[in-house]
């Protein structure tokens, strides 16, 4: 929470922070921090189900040739 001093003059003087809780700019930071790593992992996924796929067809394309050869 963030609130604002007075000052001896009676006017307010700079925001400051109070206790320890995030202000609304922290959880916005760490929310986009979150969504960041949560892309990143899904960009992992992505690439191994890519990966993975790719090596089944492969294998795929192996055990035909190989059914091929035996005729």
């Amino acid at each position: 929470m963030l609130r604002r001093r007075r000052l001896p003059d009676g006017s307010f003087g700079e925001l400051e922070k109070v206790g320890d809780a995030l202000t609304t700019d922290e959880q916005v930071m760490s929310l986009g921090a979150q969504l960041a790593q949560e892309k990143i992992k899904n960009m992992q996924k992505d690439l191994l189900i890519n990966s993975l796929g790719t090596t089944v067809t492969q294998l795929k394309l192996e055990v035909m040739s190989l059914k091929g050869g035996e005729g």
